[in-house]
């Protein structure tokens, strides 16, 4: 199974986040923003970053852009329950631009989560 950065700022949110990926198998390392993530991205492997798009402490969409141009090569997982006055498309549109290979609309089943990072780390290795 894969091994998973799990990046959201409400702490509710990561623990649900992360029982459904540990129902799936998977291993979790959970941050509380994209700040706290990229020292943790630098210094170990993950096979996917599950990441909400919002967040106070370095928000998703930098933490996806910030990734990507290091050349860190992990697939991204985001996950939005819209943008602060603007429609949930408008999160899903930037999600995309930034490079997130898949995008969630919260809220997250536990199905929909565990088959979109079944889907990204399948695509890694092919």
């Amino acid at each position: 199974m894969a091994s998973v950065l799990l990046v959201d700022d409400v702490m509710i949110t990561r623990f649900t986040l992360r029982l459904f990926l540990e129902r799936g198998g998977h291993t979790v390392t959970e941050c509380s923003g994209g700040d706290e993530a990229i020292p943790v991205l630098s210094a170990s492997r993950f096979d996917v970053l599950v990441t909400d798009v919002w967040m106070a402490a370095g928000d998703g969409l930098s933490l996806i852009n910030r990734i990507k141009s290091a050349g860190l090569n992990v697939p991204v997982v985001a996950v939005t329950g819209g943008a602060p006055r603007a429609p949930q498309e408008y999160s899903v549109d930037e999600a995309q631009k930034a490079g997130a290979d898949r995008v969630l609309m919260k809220p997250v089943g536990l199905d929909e989560l565990l088959r979109a990072v079944a889907e990204v780390t399948a695509n890694r290795t092919n």
